[in-house]
């Protein structure tokens, strides 16, 4: 029976390890991303390659050993970039990309942000302690945990979590990755992996705290992000496949992503069993990009949400009122509360920040109160406003 030899492109272009032998260099535009000396090509008679998710706008050249094999190319998925060397400024990218609307509503969630806590924006790229690095590991896979567990939905990502982490350190002493983080005063509350190639940036993973949605950190941490792309001379961010409804807002172009399958034809064996595998490639997209056509696929994660719930036994987040109230509809009877390290009272904090944003309010000028004769009744009282919380059981 033939070997199948599998192996995903991008963990080949950075690790330069001859897992993708018959590519004797890989180049973006005018640049070299990747080279090999020599091949492991050997004993290629009865085994087929198979290079999963290769970007279509990069220029492959074939190792005069593999020129004896035969290369198919399968359009599997879309990809989005962001061609970054085509501005000056990301004032300049917003412009020729998003409507004034869009503008202005990514300036408010900006400076409402930046309002409401002591926002700092850091990127670690070049230069960072291990234990630092250690540290923001932890804190992006409790993030990507509780934001995966608030969608319902597996998260692929996890599954490699450990691989990544792993490997990312030394990649970002050789300012070949980064780590970009928004900070409110010293905790972590969205994170961003980079691995970059010369001019050319990938977006692998990224997560944010949702207690802070109300503010938008998703896009405002995309943005920062192709900000800096800009002013470090990043000529393409290319943001991967997947979410499509996310990522077709901030890209520039798309692309194709291909799948490789390369094999001896003069093996009986590795020709059927590429043969079989180009068939089931193209069976599984056609009927993928079918079932999208008619919706199927919002249907489908709708299923997996509420089996999600049934198997994960989900925690549901609990029910908040709240009404602004005067100084003498607060109860004597009460005490403060740090519902920031009490984590029996963490559930506050999403309702509390959402109030600071249509508030403008600061966070370090607020303080909470527990009613002592109602259990699901809590005060906020900030400098100039004052809410009464009640839990709905």
């Amino acid at each position: 029976m033939a070997k199948h030899n599998k192996t995903v492109f991008l963990k080949g272009l950075f690790f330069n390890d001859n897992t993708i032998p018959f590519f004797e260099k890989i180049t973006y535009q005018t640049k070299t991303l990747y080279t090999i000396k020599s091949t492991n090509i050997k004993n290629t008679k009865n085994t087929f390659y198979e290079v999963v998710d290769v970007p279509g706008y990069l220029d492959t050249y074939i190792t005069n050993e593999a020129r004896k094999l035969k290369k198919t190319q399968l359009k599997t998925l879309k990809g989005y970039l962001v061609e970054t060397e085509k501005y000056t400024t990301v004032e300049e990218y917003l412009t020729a990309n998003f409507g004034t609307k869009s503008r202005s509503n990514l300036r408010r969630y900006k400076n409402r942000l930046e309002k409401c806590f002591n926002i700092t924006y850091t990127c670690y790229y070049g230069d960072i302690t291990k234990e630092k690095y250690n540290s923001l590991f932890i804190a992006l896979k409790a993030l990507l945990i509780r934001r995966f567990e608030e969608k319902k939905e597996n998260n692929y990502e996890l599954r490699h979590f450990d691989e990544y982490q792993d490997t990312i350190y030394n990649l970002i002493l050789k300012k070949e990755a980064s780590i970009f983080v928004i900070y409110n005063d010293q905790k972590p509350i969205s994170i961003r992996i980079n691995m970059f190639k010369k001019t050319l940036g990938y977006y692998i993973m990224s997560c944010y705290d949702i207690d802070y949605s109300k503010f938008h950190l998703g896009s405002l941490d995309m943005l920062k992000n192709i900000e800096w792309c800009i002013e470090n001379n990043i000529a393409t961010y290319d943001l991967l496949k997947g979410y499509d409804y996310y990522k077709k807002d901030w890209k520039t172009t798309t692309f194709d992503f291909y799948n490789c399958i390369i094999y001896n034809p003069s093996s009986i064996q590795a020709s059927f069993n590429a043969y079989a595998k180009k068939t089931k490639t193209k069976g599984t997209y056609l009927l993928y990009y079918t079932l999208k056509k008619i919706n199927f696929i919002t249907y489908y994660k709708r299923v997996k949400q509420k089996l999600y719930k049934q198997t994960h036994n989900a925690i549901t987040e609990k029910k908040i009122t709240h009404t602004k109230i005067e100084d003498n509809q607060l109860t004597a009877n009460s005490v403060q509360l740090d519902f920031e390290k009490n984590e029996a009272y963490s559930y506050l904090k999403r309702t509390i920040f959402n109030l600071l944003f249509t508030s403008k309010e600061h966070y370090k000028d607020i303080k909470v109160y527990k009613n002592l004769d109602n259990k699901n009744n809590f005060y906020v009282v900030a400098k100039n406003n004052k809410w009464s919380l009640n839990i709905i059981d």
